[in-house]
């Protein structure tokens, strides 16, 4: 994950400001769905493609916000507040941060780690239900 983000962090700013923040805020939640759809598999090489997938997120998901802002400010002529902003939403996430943690161990103690097939390739359950929420919140938000 650590890696991918390193690798794509790199440039995707750039790809974000050419191709647009509204299509890449999209992709953002593409992407972290399909994330979360891998945590589901007891295959290597699945969860390697999520670590993949997830870096790949984690870049978009700081960055095309930052420029989303950035521009909105400045299109409207605030960019005096951009920091003010900025810090608001700094606090916000901390506390988004918290209250999703909270929320994510109790959906994790809510039952146990559970084989879909027989082969028990596919699972759910147990700490996959923070993921599922996730993706499901996803899922309004992206559309």
């Amino acid at each position: 994950g650590f890696g991918s983000s390193m690798v794509f962090g790199t440039f995707v700013g750039g790809l974000v400001d050419s191709c647009g923040r509204k299509k890449f805020t999209v992709i953002f939640t593409v992407v972290y769905a399909l994330s979360c759809i891998t945590k589901h598999f007891n295959d290597f090489g699945t969860l390697m493609l999520g670590r993949l997938l997830g870096g790949i997120s984690t870049s978009l998901l700081f960055t095309v916000f930052d420029a989303w802002l950035i521009k909105s400010h400045t299109d409207l002529g605030l960019s005096s507040y951009l920091s003010k902003s900025f810090a608001t939403a700094q606090y916000g996430n901390s506390i988004v941060a918290i209250l999703a943690g909270l929320v994510a161990n109790g959906v994790a103690s809510s039952n146990g780690l559970i084989p879909v097939d027989h082969k028990d390739i596919m699972f759910r359950g147990g700490f996959l239900n923070p993921f599922d929420l996730a993706l499901g919140i996803l899922c309004v938000c992206g559309a």
